[in-house]
């Protein structure tokens, strides 16, 4: 009995030493890669953004019907490009001499692959469309990921709602490729690292 007794506390006591916690992460709607490739295209549409109306006004950024994901960004961007180009954001309409309403046409992702070889297939093996994955068997394989960006938007009076003009589509994008041989040896993927900078070179005047 008191060899028993050892045992199951030599078993208990490996119990506990061999033990493990467990951290649980928080998945995002789209990967940092993606949020990267959608934030790189909305900054180059935007780029040059002028205004059929004087420098110097003061213009209101109205999105209240701009709807999109990451379209916070994309509306940053905008004012960004606006204030660079010699515009005066204005706090409110009333404020403005001039209100330019956002409207998204697109803002997301696209993906293309090519496969030398046999893609990546799902094949149906029965009549209850029970399916069966074969595996990707290529050579070479190349997958494109781009951010694709297109606003516009138009211009009033805000006191008597007198058209100023509109904004012709503004569209970008941003392109991440990679490539793949015999499955195994990937290059291309492009990566973001922290950079160093010298004392002023992260910030500009206008």
């Amino acid at each position: 009995m008191s060899r028993l007794r050892a045992y199951a506390v030599l078993s208990l006591a490996l119990l506990g030493l061999t033990a493990c916690a467990s951290t649980s992460e928080t998945y995002p709607s789209r990967t940092a890669t993606e949020q990267l490739l959608v934030a790189r295209a909305a900054d180059r549409a935007v780029e040059g953004l002028t205004l059929p109306i004087p420098m110097g006004s003061k213009v209101f950024v109205d999105d209240a019907f701009f709807r999109a994901e990451n379209a916070p960004y994309a509306v940053s961007a905008i004012r960004s490009a606006l204030s660079e180009s010699g515009y005066a954001l204005a706090p409110s309409k009333g404020d403005a001499d001039a209100v330019l309403e956002l409207r998204a046409g697109a803002l997301s992702l696209e993906q293309m692959r090519r496969v030398f070889g046999v893609p990546e297939m799902r094949v149906p093996i029965n009549d209850s469309f029970n399916v069966v994955s074969i595996p990707e068997l290529s050579v070479y394989s190349r997958r494109d990921r781009v951010g694709v960006a297109e606003f516009s938007g138009f211009l009033y009076e805000p006191k008597t709602g007198a058209p100023l003009g509109a904004v012709v589509p503004m569209t970008g994008e941003f392109r991440i490729r990679s490539h793949k041989l015999l499955m195994i040896v990937a290059w291309g993927q492009q990566s973001i690292d922290p950079g160093e900078r010298d004392p002023g070179d992260s910030w500009r005047e206008f």
